[in-house]
């Protein structure tokens, strides 16, 4: 009996030695892989968190986020590499940081163990840095090896206690559970084996024997829940990841990204295919107005119904992404022609023009498409793309709300428009814009009553640039807020520097456009600059468009209101050309009413354009306001104008547009002698 209980503790003891000696080479083998993964999951998370921060070369922001990571112990060293291999950011966990020698030999060695790949106490990996498909670094990790070995220690030293507890029992019991012993201890090293082959964690070890079975089973099974609620975790933050990095938080449209890396895909099928393939690049009209005016909270309300709008009409294998802002995008797969692509963002327009209910309020919204074929347009996503934006614009200039197709001749324009804008930006610096002035009149005695001062721009290239072409593109742009208001200084200087040498012309008008109104503080504008030149607020006049007022009525009948209560006249420029509603005119500030010279051009031709003139005067002096026509060009003109009460003109038949110094002249030449001031002013 003695022999046959030792030869059944020496199995037992062999076979326990060889279970908890299995369990430790599985559980550092486990904790390897897990340390492994984990320092993996690291690596991504410290790549994606710097990339930024690498991409503008930021040490700081780098420093800081590996500093942060001095919490996790089980890191030793970081190194951060740029994209020529370069140490560009070093963490150790000690805080350690050797000489540059040495730490390029540390680097050199690390590589040198991730290239062969063998487990180690002291795991070591790489990761990319990405950003947008660009490789920018690289990020080497290092784990503490005291980690696994402490784990391993720990394991070992439960083993052996189990070891001597089951061989106790083992010894008491052997003749009775030596079979059932050893079937329990290879049911658990079975299911550790298929747990380290198959890595599915969601396996459990049956608690259904001894006591010390079922601890070693429960110490097994707390382990595996561990490690999968870990997986778990680590799946769901990548694929929050992923989410995040292709589409759009606030719509949940697919973002730039995935929709460039879509469209390459459909690009490259369509070349083999020989199909066609339309981008339409949709552009919100006048959506920064809703936010300024609504706050943003009711603008991104707003943008994720269109977004849902946009859904409904779009077919399931096109794509539809939002590439930021109020920029939409979509690509219409197997386009039969043009026109397809046409009907479809004219289908788009129709829709997103419907009111949109948000929070009991109705509002309304249009958008302007671009549209680029490929291939006629473009072989390339970015191409495509960029035509397409080339055509929204374009859209938006033929009055918005409109679909425009690209052609080569709008690439002209587009290519002539930016060298435009950018030469624009410097023109300023360079002393390229300059103020023409053209003399108003008074038709009872021919005197001055002021002068208009126009803006110009003399290209060092082009020549002369029509404000026509540059005046929109400024405002567009923001730049007509300093070309404003270097125009308004630059005009009473100019003022201020005749009254001084005698000429004295009563008063000049400026132009002022709807941005100035809303972004500018033009009131205190033109009080300070009126003052820095001591002059009166009369020798100033300021001259808004209708158009400009009905941007923000409101907001701007305020602000003139404040220019009159200061003394500076108003004008309303080009009357009958904007929204030419009489009935404005008795609710606007306004002192002086411009006629366009389109009224003026026929009026001694047509009985209808002279009838109109004449009613147009007639109102207005019903209202108190003085009549200043524009435009005229000829004696029957005058004779016609003179007739209907307008005693105030300007035009070509007088003098046209000229630099300060020709208009000096010809103010001093006209005040000679009473017969000069009898003659027409004439250039």
């Amino acid at each position: 009996m003695d022999s046959f209980r030792s030869r059944i503790m020496l199995v037992c003891t062999i076979v326990l030695v060889m279970a908890i000696f299995c369990f430790i080479i599985f559980s550092w083998f486990f904790s390897n892989v897990e340390s492994r993964a984990r320092l993996t999951a690291t690596g991504d998370i410290i790549a994606a968190d710097v990339g930024a921060a690498l991409a503008f070369g930021d040490h700081r922001s780098i420093s800081k986020s590996l500093t942060a990571l001095k919490a996790d112990r089980s890191i030793k060293q970081i190194f951060i590499l740029d994209d020529q291999d370069h140490v560009f950011a070093y963490y150790h966990q000690e805080g350690l940081k050797p000489a540059p020698v040495t730490l390029q030999l540390q680097l050199n060695s690390l590589k040198a163990d991730i290239r062969k790949g063998l487990l180690t106490w002291s795991i070591k990996v790489e990761r990319p840095i990405i950003r947008d498909g660009v490789r920018l670094g690289t990020v080497f990790l290092e784990q503490n090896e005291r980690i696994p070995i402490n784990k391993t220690i720990f394991t070992a030293t439960i083993g052996m206690i189990f070891l001597v507890l089951l061989l106790g029992i083992s010894f008491l019991l052997a003749d009775r559970f030596q079979r059932e012993t050893t079937g329990q201890i290879s049911r658990l090293t079975e299911t550790m084996l298929v747990v380290s082959k198959t890595k599915d964690f969601s396996i459990r070890v049956s608690a259904r024997y001894n006591k010390e079975i079922n601890e070693l089973s429960e110490c097994f099974n707390n382990m595996l829940s561990e490690i999968d609620q870990r997986d778990k975790t680590l799946l769901e933050r990548q694929e929050q990841l992923n989410w995040l990095a292709n589409y759009d938080a606030l719509t949940g449209l697919p973002n730039r990204s995935l929709f460039m890396d879509r469209l390459d895909q459909a690009l490259l099928h369509a070349a083999r295919s020989g199909e066609q393939i339309a981008v339409l690049f949709i552009d919100l009209d006048d959506f920064k107005m809703i936010n300024d005016t609504h706050g943003h909270r009711i603008g991104d309300l707003l943008l994720q119904m269109v977004s849902r709008r946009l859904a409904d009409i779009t077919r399931a294998d096109d794509t539809l992404a939002r590439l930021g802002g109020d920029e939409f995008t979509v690509f219409l797969h197997n386009l039969k022609s043009e026109k397809n692509a046409l009907l479809v963002g004219h289908k788009q327009l129709e829709n997103l023009l419907k009111p949109y209910d948000i929070e009991g309020n109705s509002m309304f919204i249009s958008a302007s498409i671009g549209v680029a074929i490929f291939p006629d347009h473009g072989s390339t996503s970015e191409i495509l793309l960029k035509n397409a934006d080339s055509a929204m614009y374009l859209a938006k200039e033929m009055g918005k709300n409109h679909i425009e197709l690209f052609s080569n001749k709008l690439h002209q324009i587009a290519s002539e428009r930016l060298s435009l804008n950018n030469d624009l930006r410097k023109a300023m610096q360079q002393g390229e814009l300059e103020l023409y002035y053209q003399p108003r009149i008074n038709l009872h005695d021919k005197s001055w009553t002021g002068a208009e001062a126009l803006l110009r721009w003399k290209h060092p290239v082009l020549g002369m640039i029509p404000p026509d072409k540059f005046i929109p593109l400024a405002e567009e742009t923001g730049l007509i807020l300093p070309i404003g208001e270097w125009v308004i200084g630059e005009a009473c200087r100019q003022l201020k520097e005749w009254h001084s040498t005698g000429v004295n012309i009563p008063k000049l008008s400026v132009n002022v456009s709807a941005i100035q109104l809303q972004r500018q503080n033009i009131v205190t504008l033109i009080h300070d600059t009126l003052i820095l030149n001591s002059l009166f607020p009369a020798n100033l006049e300021v001259e808004i468009t209708e158009s400009a007022l009905m941007r923000d009525m409101e907001g701007s009948i305020s602000i003139l209101l404040e220019l009159q209560r200061i003394g500076v006249k108003i004008s309303l420029d080009d009357f009958g050309t904007g929204y030419s509603s009489l009935s404005n005119l008795r609710n606007l500030p306004i002192d002086i009413l411009k006629i366009d010279r389109s009224f003026v051009l026929a009026i001694h031709e047509s009985s209808e354009d002279s009838e109109l003139l004449a009613a147009i005067i007639s109102i207005a002096a019903t209202l108190g306001i003085e009549v200043t026509a524009e435009g005229v060009e000829c004696v029957e003109q005058e004779r016609i104008l003179e007739e209907y009460g307008c005693y105030e003109v300007q035009g070509y038949y007088y003098a046209r547009p000229m630099p300060a110094s020709d208009l000096e002249k010809l103010f001093v030449a006209s005040g000679k002698t009473g017969a000069e001031k009898e003659q027409r002013i004439q250039s």
